[in-house]
């Protein structure tokens, strides 16, 4: 026999039974329970999920010997936040197939809990079967995403998914990059945390153990004029570097797991300095052009040239990234530009009526939100010069303005759960703004000692920024606290393996020294 059987209820169930007494004569309880011994195919399992996709499959058969003249209907008990059924459950004869898996969109955590399983005489499981309560024990361990490009991902939120207790926040490691001057943003993937370096002897690229800070590979560049922080896809990863003004510049593409090249990848420019590039799958995206203003796609299996667009605005020449999603790269030169993914084609542009020139460099790139639009600075210069500019939301489906700030921002903002974090040194202050209009809901005070540097990080409870003499830590929840702070300041960036790790920003006299901060 094989059938499929209606899920029942999934609540914590209680087992009773009828029973009876006398005090002699004929009278006797009702028949005893027959007893189903049930056996599971596995006690246990484990399985391994990301931030990004959370959900998992658990699977196990129960299978029972002993007979019934009554029904035998299987119930199940787990916890409903965690885990759903996928599908119903199947028997074949004496034995049932259970499946189950994982919501989406929990957050990056292992967790573990107990699946019940019980068969029952009747719906309500108001009669259970002795010997058929067994447990399988799950386990599901979501995985923080790497840190790949500039604040984290090709969307450049730098929100990550997960919940952390400042209790439990203690310093790793810290490792001094000697012979250097310059650290660029860095980059993760699992345990290996990349960047790159310049000191008197040229450029350079190296990658340590996120658990314990040893260096693994280095690689030399050379004595060039500038080379971007790396971003990592798949087993590469991508360094773009500035030799002289010329089209064969180069963005150069290095094993990830042994530091050895791969290729280069030519591209125009002149005297620049890069922001990390945004990689996508197999695909590396690089704002550039020796007159800047131009969008470059490359095929990261073999190197080629998919595509190269110009923009609508032109006022950019470094220093700028672009957005990217599954279907269109979005650009800020003075206007957002939207070109579509597959080939190319610049199919929207808005104008940014607020624009401030201060010069060709730029400073970041859009920042893809939940609203079908992109938060991008409204001026140029934060790439050379100590500037604020507002914050510029675009409404990408309706090609308008949504809103402007009415402040001026100084750092890498982050975006989570519809509210921006941006800070203000003209103002003095860290703002939580709204999303969906630009208003602030709430602020935290800088102190008149310190100024803003570096990027932001928000996670589920807490905000991440530095100033230049301290890390802070802030809860979301009000009063909006300050929880955690260390006097190591810098750019910031979470691993896989739920490091902080804070670099230096400006280097003077002695060599630079990177700090690893363990969140759990």
């Amino acid at each position: 026999m094989r059938g499929i059987l209606p899920i029942f209820g999934m609540g914590l169930l209680a087992a009773c039974s009828g029973g009876g007494s006398s005090n002699g004569g004929n009278i006797s309880g009702p028949p005893a329970i027959p007893t189903l011994t049930v056996t599971l195919s596995e006690a246990s399992q484990t399985r391994s999920a990301s931030e990004s996709d959370s959900r998992a499959s658990f699977t196990f058969n129960a299978s029972y010997s002993g007979t019934s003249d009554k029904p035998v209907l299987p119930k199940l008990s787990f916890d409903t936040t965690i885990l759903a059924m996928d599908g119903d459950i199947v028997q074949s004869g004496n034995s049932f197939q259970v499946k189950l898996k994982s919501l989406d969109k929990l957050d990056a955590a292992s967790r573990s809990g107990d699946v019940t399983f019980r068969l029952c005489r009747d719906d309500g499981c108001s009669e259970v079967y002795p010997g058929s309560t067994q447990t399988f024990r799950y386990t599901l361990d979501v995985k923080l995403l790497d840190w790949v490009t500039h604040q984290r991902t090709a969307s450049h939120t730098a929100y990550v998914h997960a919940t952390f207790d400042p209790a439990k926040f203690g310093k790793a490691w810290d490792k001094t990059i000697t012979g250097a001057t310059v650290i660029k943003p860095v980059a993760t993937k699992g345990t290996q945390l990349f960047l790159t370096r310049a000191g008197a002897s040229g450029w350079g690229v190296t990658t340590l153990d996120t658990a314990t800070g040893a260096e693994r590979w280095s690689y030399d560049i050379g004595p060039i004029y500038s080379a971007s922080g790396p971003s990592v896809t798949g087993d590469q990863i991508q360094i773009v570097s500035m030799i002289h003004s010329s089209g064969e510049n180069r963005i150069i593409t290095i094993d990830a797991n042994n530091g050895r090249f791969v290729r280069n990848m030519l591209f125009p420019a002149q005297w620049s300095n890069f922001a990390q590039p945004t990689a996508m799958d197999r695909e590396l995206f690089l704002a550039s052009g020796y007159y800047g203003n131009v969008v470059y796609s490359y095929d990261l299996d073999d190197g080629t040239k998919r595509w190269e667009a110009s923009g609508s605005a032109g006022k950019v020449w470094d220093g700028a990234t672009v957005g990217a999603d599954s279907e269109y790269v979005y650009y800020y030169s003075g206007a957002l530009d939207v070109f579509r993914r597959s080939d190319g084609v610049r199919v929207k542009s808005i104008e940014d009526p607020y624009w401030v020139w201060n010069g060709y460099s730029y400073s970041g790139g859009p920042i893809l939100g939940s609203r079908k639009n992109a938060i991008a600075y409204s001026g140029s210069g934060m790439g050379t010069y100590d500037l604020s500019f507002p914050l510029v939301s675009f409404d990408i489906a309706e090609s308008k303005i949504a809103w402007r700030t009415a402040g001026t921002y100084s750092t890498a903002p982050a975006l989570g759960s519809g509210v921006l974090y941006a800070a203000s040194n003209s103002r003095g202050q860290f703002d939580a703004i709204d999303e969906a209009d630009g208003t602030v809901r709430w602020s935290w005070p800088l102190s008149t000692a310190e100024r803003f540097v570096g990027n932001v990080i928000v996670t589920d409870t807490l905000v991440f920024f530095s100033t230049d003499t301290k890390v802070y830590a802030v809860s979301l929840a009000a009063p909006y606290a300050t929880v955690w702070s260390a006097p190591t300041p810098g750019n910031l960036a979470i691993s896989q393996d739920a490091k902080l790790i804070v670099t230096p920003i400006a280097v003077s006299g002695s060599a630079p020294v990177i700090t690893a901060y363990a969140l759990r």
